[in-house]
């Protein structure tokens, strides 16, 4: 049987590890369930910044096309 999850191994400062395992006590869950979650939230956060990032673009290639096309009116 094939497993769902993949298995990664990081390693962190022991001040960041204790800080983890005290949030996890605190919420009363895993080190690795808070992790995933940190996890889960930076993938939103980092899909949410780059489908900004391509609207501006676009938005502002939009902008840069009807200068240019204003300016070349010019006489």
């Amino acid at each position: 049987m094939a497993s769902e999850t993949g298995r990664m191994s990081v390693s962190v400062a022991p001040e960041k590890q204790e800080k983890l395992d005290a949030i996890a006590h605190s919420l009363d869950r895993s080190r690795n369930w808070l992790v995933n979650q940190a996890i889960d939230h930076y993938l939103e956060i980092y899909d949410w910044q780059t489908k900004k990032f391509k609207n501006v673009w676009i938005l502002l290639q939009g902008k840069m096309q009807n200068f240019i096309q204003a300016m070349m009116l010019m006489p």
